[in-house]
């Protein structure tokens, strides 16, 4: 008896039905005939001396005993843990000269696709609003170690408003460019650098700023220019408030600001064509998360973070073009009693007790 093995999936495209084979990375054009054998073989079944049980077997997509799903989460997951996972085993080959090839080839590479290059600042055309310049005292004077044990993850916020001095400064240590160097021209280092690692160095991360209560700033919704520091407006707050947006998550309507921060697929295509590089995409909001984290805490306020939202709408806010940009995570902060459990649960709480 063999089965079908589990990790595959049926796709029509273009008048063509395609099976994928997600952890060794095939795809196979069937006929009709070759979907009802299939279906056959998920159920178990004696493979035939035929032309398409053969192809079938050759292809690799059978297993000798029945699968058994040990996976908890939905098949969605399971397609991409195992569909961004290095289809390849190691390379034997460790030598130098072995290196030497692969750093020729990595040069060749950059130097192949540098005419395709995306556009590294991306600018929405709203009017711009210069910040206040960076000032790093604040930051300077509070040790990373007190960040790092002070940090929580605040739901009890007051509403009270927030200098834009701050917020400049948070926006500046986050996502600022950070001038730096290089003696590589060959390589034709992309873009520039920030003080959070970014996934090839690619700064795919957007921010944007969704401003509630600012001293010197009206409420909206703002997009930040790393290289020039500045502002530009997208939008008025809309009717919603933030948190119908965060599935109900309604105590970050009392925060003063919140960051969205969105991913540039089109950046990351240019150099990383396959589906892997959503790992280090995911990875790198990660970073600048625990960035903001530690800069919302030395500069005197309570942080708070999701990824818990309505993604298509609150694309449409930030206006996104859906098809190559999307929000990721958001980060907000503001002042408040730095509790985890917010006002409502809180009140249920004391009800009950």
């Amino acid at each position: 008896m063999k089965w079908l093995q589990p990790s595959h999936f049926l796709k029509i495209e273009s008048g063509k039905l395609i099976f994928w084979d997600y952890e060794k990375h095939q795809q196979f054009e069937l006929s009709i005939e070759h979907l009802q054998r299939l279906i056959e073989f998920s159920k178990g079944t004696q493979p035939q001396k035929t032309p398409i049980d053969k192809e079938i077997s050759e292809a690799e997509v059978l297993v000798n005993s029945e699968p058994h799903k040990k996976w908890a989460w939905d098949w969605l997951s399971h397609i991409f843990h195992y569909g961004t996972q290095h289809p390849l085993p190691p390379d034997s080959d460790a030598s130098t000269e072995k290196s030497d090839e692969y750093a020729a080839s990595y040069l060749e590479f950059c130097a192949s696709i540098r005419h395709s290059m995306p556009e590294v600042e991306i600018i929405k055309g709203g009017k711009r609003i210069p910040l206040p310049d960076f000032d790093s005292e604040e930051l300077e004077n509070t040790s990373l170690w007190s960040s790092l044990s002070s940090r929580r993850t605040c739901r009890d916020f007051d509403g009270k408003p927030v200098p834009i001095k701050k917020i400049a400064t948070l926006l500046y240590c986050a996502f600022a460019e950070v001038n730096t160097k290089t003696d590589l021209p060959d390589l034709s280092v992309y873009g520039y650098k920030r003080t959070s690692p970014s996934a090839g160095g690619l700064q795919s991360t957007e921010p944007y700023l969704w401003a509630i209560n600012i001293e010197g700033l009206a409420p909206g919704i703002y997009h930040y220019l790393s290289q020039r520091h500045e502002l530009e407006y997208i939008d008025e707050l809309p009717k919603k408030s933030l948190g119908a947006y965060l599935c109900n998550q309604n105590w970050a309507n009392e925060m003063a600001f919140a960051i969205v921060m969105t991913s540039r697929f089109d950046k990351m295509w240019w150099k990383y064509p396959h589906s892997r590089a959503y790992r280090p995409m995911l990875m790198e909001i990660g970073h600048f998360s625990q960035t903001l984290n530690l800069g919302i805490t030395a500069l005197g306020l309570k942080p708070w973070l999701t990824g818990y939202f309505h993604d298509r709408e609150l694309g449409e806010a930030l206006a996104c073009s859906p098809e190559i940009e999307h929000p990721i995570l958001v980060v907000g902060g503001g002042t408040g009693s730095g509790n985890s459990v917010d006002t409502a649960t809180q009140k249920i709480i004391k009800k009950e007790r």
